[in-house]
């Protein structure tokens, strides 16, 4: 278990540090990423990973390979709730069809037994806003997200002091290697709030998470934090959540 990011998840939802230059504002390239998680009763964990590992990762590893997608990954939850996921596997493409075309590819596949014991399972299609991502391979990595909520109207000015005040840090980091990736995703199919925004940041191994926040730490001690906030006077107060996961596998072409 890692300890406590409570410094570093305060830097992704209310940055205080040194602003750098802003990055360009021209839009990017959407990626589309299709994202489906389970609760698997506990005796089932190992169900789940092997089922997978043997029926459905090698459909996956095929279509990063022919391009149909540009990347897929697996991950298991590491600070659960009574709530929540426990195992999640997600599919990013370049286009719509890509997604689709890996759904229907894993549907006529054998079941998982763990997965048809779920307790709850949810879905989620999901647009890129920002998507940095080095190629590679991962078995041992992590992924943090944090879910934000915008308040209705101000999408522009929340982007603006993400871009002013995160973005370089997570650029550093990224350039430097500490991070193997970065993003910003919106729900391309609205299950919840349109407001919502899911920023995440994918790491290469455990002690990247320990780097990672102490960048954001030196970065704020170098500008006090804003008073007021100007975070807080566009996001909607006491819905950001925070979520950990343990990337089991991951591949990006």
């Amino acid at each position: 278990m890692v300890k406590p990011m409570t410094a570093l998840l305060a830097a992704l939802s209310l940055p205080a540090f040194l602003p750098l230059p802003a990055f360009s504002q021209q839009p990017e390239q959407p990626i589309y990423t299709f994202v489906a998680s389970w609760a698997v009763p506990r005796a089932q964990w190992a169900e789940f990973a092997s089922s997978w590992d043997k029926n459905f990762r090698p459909a996956l590893d095929g279509m990063v390979a022919e391009g149909t997608i540009v990347e897929w990954g697996r991950s298991e939850t590491v600070v659960h709730n009574k709530d929540g996921a426990t195992h999640t596997v997600w599919w990013a493409a370049r286009n719509l069809s890509g997604t689709q075309r890996v759904l229907g590819e894993l549907i006529r596949l054998q079941p998982n037994p763990a997965m048809v014991a779920a307790t709850r399972h949810e879905d989620l299609l999901l647009r890129s806003l920002i998507y940095r991502v080095r190629p590679g391979t991962l078995t041992a990595g992590y992924l943090q997200i944090s879910h934000t909520q915008v308040q209705a109207g101000k999408s522009q000015q929340w982007r603006a002091l993400w871009e002013k005040y995160s973005r370089p840090v997570l650029e550093e980091l990224f350039a430097n290697g500490t991070i193997a990736g970065y993003g910003i995703d919106v729900e391309h199919v609205h299950t919840g709030d349109p407001g919502g925004r899911f920023s995440w940041i994918l790491y290469p191994n455990a002690e990247a998470l320990d780097k990672a926040e102490a960048a954001f730490e030196a970065a704020r001690q170098k500008s006090p934090m804003p008073t007021p906030n100007p975070f807080l006077e566009v996001t909607v107060p006491g819905a950001h959540r925070d979520m950990l996961e343990r990337v089991v596998h991951f591949v990006r072409k």
